[in-house]
């Protein structure tokens, strides 16, 4: 019986002869697949080349849930830029990262929603996330989870009543609605209630987690969260974005910042 090296040097005598048009079809018939298979190859070989070449540690990351993800992509770009600046960041080694795809409820597709879950959950439980920024639901979700910085651990007395209007408080006497595990309804539980996150006089148990994105400030005033307008109340009150900081982050003054440079 014959190699497969020996049929194929018989094949390749039979044709030597033969005119370059059929030694070409003959070429692409026998052998497409394997080049195919190369050329996948060196393009995966590439890819990873590039993604290790181009990666840089981040020197801080900022995720914003529910954006219009679209034109907030291209604001995104210049807000990295100028963090990155006043941060004084290495761009040859690190990044100011903003990511603004992560989208929850609001009409998402479940899938997707499911895998935005995920990520979400990978960039808190990895320590990856420095700033959170979020419309009502989402962020008092993550504040009754004990997910975001008291404001009181990071300003001063005097610094929280310079941004007094702006201040976003949770009422830890709820915070038993997310303890209690065997609450499947947590979340319908909690849409129910009616607060008012500005008024901390209102709650048992106030605690400042977030500052509130104005309509001046450089976020608010950028389409990131246009869609909120109008949309359907949260908690009895009109659906706003907030900005917070984790409680994990490992870039604590850098995240400070940022929340100051999307206020103002």
């Amino acid at each position: 019986m014959s190699t497969l090296r020996e049929e194929e040097k018989a094949r390749w005598k039979e044709i030597k002869d033969k005119p370059f048009k059929y030694k070409l079809e003959y070429f692409v018939d026998y052998y497409k697949w394997h080049v195919i298979g190369v050329i996948v190859a060196i393009l995966i070989v590439v890819a990873v080349i590039k993604t290790i070449v181009d990666y840089r540690d981040y020197a801080l990351c900022i995720v914003m849930i529910n954006t219009e993800a679209i034109t907030t992509d291209e604001a995104a770009i210049q807000w990295a830029s100028d963090l990155e600046d006043i941060l004084d960041v290495d761009t040859g080694k690190y990044q100011v990262y903003i990511d603004t795809s992560i989208m929850i409820g609001n009409g998402a597709n479940s899938n997707l929603e499911y895998a935005a879950m995920q990520k979400l959950t990978a960039y808190l439980t990895s320590a990856t996330m420095d700033v959170f920024i979020a419309d009502s639901s989402i962020f008092e979700e993550y504040c009754q989870n004990r997910n975001l910085y008291d404001l009181r651990d990071i300003f001063t007395e005097e610094e929280l009543e310079s941004m007094a209007d702006m201040i976003y408080y949770t009422d830890a006497a709820t915070y038993s609605d997310y303890d209690d595990i065997t609450n499947i309804r947590v979340s319908e539980d909690q849409a129910e209630y009616i607060v008012d996150h500005h008024a901390p006089e209102s709650m048992k148990d106030p605690i400042p987690m977030g500052l509130y994105v104005t309509a001046d400030s450089r976020l608010g005033s950028s389409p990131a969260y246009s869609t909120l307008e109008g949309f359907e109340d949260y908690q009895g009150y009109p659906a706003e974005a907030i900005i917070g900081i984790t409680r994990n982050t490992t870039h604590l003054e850098s995240s400070i910042e940022a929340m100051k440079y999307f206020i103002k």
